[in-house]
């Protein structure tokens, strides 16, 4: 026999998934109206502070440490070249599982990404491994936006160590000048942000 889901469970429901769109947004909490009649506005309420504070809790636990490894440079109608995101815990050992995370990288001004995307593990004596599934990037219409959902995981086993690399293809656009950028942000679920920094260089032809 089928349940029967009332409109009280709706509102429930309802209210929690608005909660936690909040809550994982940054969002302020939204205090909802009550009655006090214990219907379906006092169901929404309740669904919300509780869908609120579960993703504060989950969000607190996504302690990490986003930075981009090495200096990047590229002249326009040049070959290119790659953008290394890189994602560990604060002390580098500590066990984090955050499950399907959005990511999105802004390209700084003067690049945009050509939509190439790898992911490994390295660790901190410098091999690399993990076998990470393929990203599945997308890239906005004006190239400096990449975003992919991905499953942030560090420490679980042998196999996810220390830092989680994500290389980017990244190229300067035509007509750039000469000069640094560091307007560019990776932003990976509520993690901190990190900044994003590139140099377009003359090309030397």
């Amino acid at each position: 026999m089928a349940t029967e889901v009332t409109p009280k469970k709706e509102a429930y429901k309802r209210g929690e998934e608005q909660g936690r769109a909040d809550a994982l947004a940054g969002r302020p909490y939204a205090d909802p109206p009550r009655d006090g009649a214990r219907g379906e506005k006092d169901h929404y309420a309740n669904g919300y502070d509780w869908g609120y504070e579960q993703a504060r809790a989950e969000a607190e636990k996504l302690a990490l440490v986003v930075w981009q490894e090495g200096g990047v440079e590229d002249a326009p109608g040049g070959l290119g070249t790659t953008i290394n995101v890189c994602v560990r815990t604060p002390n580098w050992n500590e066990t984090v599982d955050a499950g399907e995370r959005d990511h999105v990288f802004t390209a700084p001004t003067g690049f945009r990404w050509n939509g190439v995307v790898g992911a490994q593990y390295k660790r901190m004596d410098q091999t690399t491994g993990g076998g990470l599934p393929p990203v599945q990037a997308k890239v906005s219409d004006d190239g400096r936006t990449l975003t992919f959902r991905f499953h942030v995981h560090l420490n679980t086993t042998d196999q996810d160590k220390d830092c989680i690399v994500y290389t980017c293809g990244l190229e300067a656009v035509d007509g750039a000048s000469p000069g640094r950028r560091t307007d560019g942000l990776a932003q990976i679920g509520t993690a901190p942000p990190a900044k994003l920094k590139a140099e377009v260089i003359e090309d030397e032809d």
